[in-house]
């Protein structure tokens, strides 16, 4: 009976089709009947709900994403014209400071030629000076010269 046993499970049906089966219709329909107002509207209420925020949120999002990518583009152009500036400014400062710097060499180069032009000239004055007073002293230098060479007065 064991070897018939799993035959006669197989040719049993699974569902048969008797009175329980309106009378579980009816309980099904009845049952669909409460929780669809109680349940499913609500839970499909929720998912849409849901769905929309979630739309709203990724709209948002690409709104947000644009408008930073508008403000970066806005952000590097204000940067470029900002390091440009200060570039030109830089450059500007750098050059009225050469300037400045070849103005004050040629200002020492002037005073330092005028220092070496009056020093020049301030010696050759005392030096024909000297010469002068040379000159006066040579006739006695070579008297004083000649006697002590000579040894008597000349």
């Amino acid at each position: 009976m064991a070897a018939s046993s799993p035959l006669l499970l197989a040719a049993t049906p699974v569902v048969d089709i008797d009175g329980t089966f309106f009378v579980q219709g009816a309980l099904f329909l009845l049952l669909m009947l409460v929780l669809r107002p109680a349940l499913f509207r609500p839970w499909l209420a929720a998912q849409r709900a849901r769905r929309t925020a979630i739309e709203g949120a990724r709209e948002e999002a690409d709104r947000l994403s644009a408008k930073a990518a508008e403000l970066e583009a806005t952000y590097g152009a204000k940067v470029a014209e900002a390091r440009e500036r200060a570039a030109r400014e830089r450059s500007k400062i750098t050059r009225e400071e050469e300037a400045r710097k070849q103005a004050a060499i040629a200002a020492a180069r002037q005073e330092a030629e005028a220092a070496v032009l009056e020093a020049r000239l301030r010696l050759e004055q005392e030096a024909a000076e000297a010469r002068k007073a040379l000159e006066a002293q040579t006739g006695d230098l070579a008297r004083t010269i000649v006697e002590r060479i000579l040894g008597r007065a000349a």
